[in-house]
């Protein structure tokens, strides 16, 4: 995933931002544990230059999860992705808009700690490859989560901290980092599924709000779980899900609206159409209409021009076919005068054969019986003599 260009800085904060930079890189620990007072300025408000830097160098970190996901991901789903680093950049790739990264971190002070490491991503989503196991609610228990440590960032939509002096790997594809301390709400724009302790970024195509508790059905609208019973200081958080739609539907922009990022969503304009997961909002084709938070144009005008030129060739082929009747039993009427006027030629030609044929065996007849009578002449002329 590539990260896009910001705007260009004051040559001071530039000069400020290498030495922020070399100091991440080299002591992240350190940096980390300085975060709080670096975002904030004398008067308490947030540093937005440092926020804005510390924002992107937190996005780089977790903006490289392609190379180390990459042979997991051709192994399940070779048959369907053939370039990952595409496929990944359109769910993944935050780069136009990092506004809920940085309000995170304004939030919490500490989001390296709380965001999931690729060992607890790989945990979280190998329980969809996992055989007999379809429910992504349920994960295994692990060393955060198990039947005798359960702290409220294992509950959907909360999160917890490794601990400011804690250094994290998030590329780690392998172990999983103690991460039970500080348990809050999931940021907006993550979420937080349950059996696990730490936050996964929502992908574009995603709504994910804080959530707010439904006190008629006890829900955490616009998710489905609840406030875990016997926990008064809990509360609704973030999102809990994020699987197929049939799955984990709650987390996907809503169809008539379209959320170009996983914080903001906005309702479709009129003549355009926006479906569920949509990040823009598409024109509607020519002909066709399309009302303000739809999900499908209106393409009335294209059944009516099909019906019509349907109509128009089926009068056609009705008007043609007397003609095409009539020629065909002009033809057929040919081919019978034809054979006709062949019968009687055989016909006329045999009754000249057997009117030839009986002329010559009457001549036969009459040429046997005049030689008949000559001989019998020279015959009696002879007995005389």
């Amino acid at each position: 995933m590539k990260m896009g260009k910001g705007k260009k800085l004051h040559p001071i904060r530039v000069i400020h931002g290498v030495v922020f930079v070399a100091a991440i890189l080299l002591l992240p620990c350190c940096v980390l544990c300085q975060d709080e007072d670096e975002l904030n300025t004398d008067t308490g408000n947030p540093n937005k230059a440092a926020v804005k830097l510390l924002t992107q160098l937190i996005y780089s970190q977790m903006s490289n999860y392609t190379k180390v996901f990459e042979p997991e991901i051709k192994q399940h789903l070779g048959f369907c992705i053939t370039d990952v680093d595409a496929d990944w950049n359109k769910a993944f790739n935050f780069s136009d808009d990092l506004s809920f990264l940085s309000n995170c971190l304004e939030e919490t002070k500490d989001v390296p700690q709380r965001v999931c490491s690729a060992a607890e991503v790989k945990f979280y989503f190998s329980n969809f490859y996992d055989e007999g196991r379809k429910n992504a609610d349920y994960l295994k228990p692990n060393k955060n989560c198990n039947l005798t440590s359960f702290p409220d960032g294992c509950e959907p939509g909360w999160a917890c901290s490794v601990g400011k002096n804690e250094k994290v790997d998030l590329k780690n594809t392998k172990e999983l980092p103690t991460r039970t301390t500080d348990c809050k709400a999931c940021c907006e724009g993550f979420f937080c599924p349950k059996g696990i302790t730490c936050m996964i970024p929502c992908p574009l195509g995603a709504y994910c709000p804080m959530a707010k508790l439904n006190r008629t059905t006890g829900a955490c609208d616009p998710y489905a779980y609840q406030i875990p019973p016997g926990k008064p200081n809990h509360t609704c958080g973030g999102a809990d899900i994020w699987a197929d739609v049939t799955t984990g539907g709650d987390v996907f922009c809503s169809a008539g609206s379209y959320c170009p990022s996983t914080i903001k969503k906005v309702g479709c304009g009129r003549g355009h159409f926006c479906r569920t997961g949509s990040t823009s909002e598409q024109p509607c084709f020519q002909l066709a209409t399309c009302d303000a938070n739809t999900a499908n144009q209106n393409i009335q005008a294209y059944g009516i021009i099909l019906i019509s030129a349907v109509s128009i060739i089926l009068i056609l082929v009705y008007n043609c076919s007397d003609q095409v009747l009539h020629t065909r039993e002009r033809r057929v009427a040919k081919s019978r005068e034809r054979a006709i006027r062949s019968a009687r030629e055989t016909a006329q030609a045999r009754e000249r054969w057997k009117s030839a044929k009986d002329v010559a065996r009457k001549r036969a007849v009459g040429l046997q019986a005049q030689l008949s009578r000559t001989f019998s002449r020279k015959n009696l002329l002879n007995q005389t003599h």
